[in-house]
C-alpha cells in the first residue's frame, strides 16, 4: 500500500539537540566525576526521560535517584533548549507535505514541557503537525523501542491512515526503527551519530537509510514529487 501519512521522531531528525543533550549530560556527570561515552549515549537516544535516567544511573552507578535526575538534568535542559536549531531540509520537506495535505505528526520520547521549549522559535511551523505525541516521565506504555507512541499516533490522525503500513516513520534511533517495525511501519532512518557508532543489526532494517533529510525523495514512497525540482 502507499505511504500517506508521516511521522517524525523529533531530537536529533527535526531538531539538532542532540548535541545539547550529550553537553547536559557531561555536565552532569562531571559532578560525579563519571565520563558519559557515545555507548552509553546510544542506548539512552529514543527513550523517556526516566528509562534514560536508569540507564545512566545504572550505566555509570551514579549515586543519584531517578526524581533526582529528572530535576537536576531538566533544570539544565531548560537553560539548553531554547537555543535549539532546525536539521538541514527539515522546512523544506514539512512545508511540502503541508502543501500537499500529507497529515504529518511526532512521535516523540520528549516531555510536553520540554518540546514546548525546545520548538519555540519555530511555533508556526510545528502548528503544521498534528497530531503531536509526547512521553511523561512514567507512561512507559509509550517508549519506544515498543510500537505504542507511533501506533498511538496514527491513530490519533484527524482521518487516520485505512492501514498503519501506510505510515512513514522518520528516525535518527535504534530505539526508534525497532519501534517502527514493531507498528508495522516503513521507517527512513537519518543518523544524528556518525553510522559506525550504530548496531549493524538494527540499521540494517531500516527501509532506507539517509545520511540528511536533503537527500529524501518523497516519490520513493509514492508521496507527491518537490515542486522546486
Amino acid at each position: 500500500m502507499s505511504i500517506t501519512h508521516c511521522i517524525f521522531d523529533l531530537d536529533g531528525l527535526l531538531l539538532d539537540t542532540e548535541s545539547i543533550y550529550t553537553e547536559c549530560i557531561q555536565k552532569l556527570c562531571a559532578q560525579y566525576k563519571k565520563n558519559f561515552t557515545t555507548e552509553i549515549k546510544l542506548k539512552m537516544m529514543g527513550r523517556s526521560s526516566l528509562q534514560a535516567g536508569q540507564i545512566l544511573i545504572r550505566e555509570l552507578d551514579l549515586p543519584m535517584t531517578e526524581e533526582e535526575y529528572l530535576i537536576k538534568s531538566t533544570a539544565l535542559y531548560m537553560e539548553a533548549f531554547p537555543s535549539s536549531q532546525l536539521l538541514p531540509g527539515v522546512e523544506r520537506l514539512i512545508r511540502h507535505l503541508a502543501a500537499h495535505n500529507i497529515p504529518i505528526g511526532i512521535a516523540t520520547g520528549s516531555r510536553r514541557e520540554l518540546y514546548t521549549v525546545k520548538t519555540n522559535n519555530y511555533r508556526e511551523l510545528f502548528e503544521l503537525f498534528n497530531p503531536i505525541i509526547c512521553t511523561e516521565p512514567m507512561e512507559l506504555r509509550l517508549c519506544k523501542p515498543a510500537p505504542d507512541i507511533f501506533l498511538a499516533c496514527a491513530a490519533k490522525f484527524s482521518k487516520p491512515p485505512l492501514s498503519v503500513s501506510q505510515c512513514l516513520v522518520f528516525e535518527d534511533a535504534e530505539a526508534g526503527i525497532q519501534a517502527a517495525l514493531a507498528a508495522e511501519m516503513k521507517v527512513v532512518f537519518i543518523p544524528s551519530l556518525p553510522i559506525s557508532a550504530y548496531d549493524p543489526a538494527i540499521i540494517k532494517q531500516a527501509t532506507l537509510t539517509l545520511d540528511s533529510l536533503l537527500k529524501f525523495d518523497p516519490t520513493e514512497f509514492g508521496l507527491p514529487p518537490f515542486d522546486d525540482v
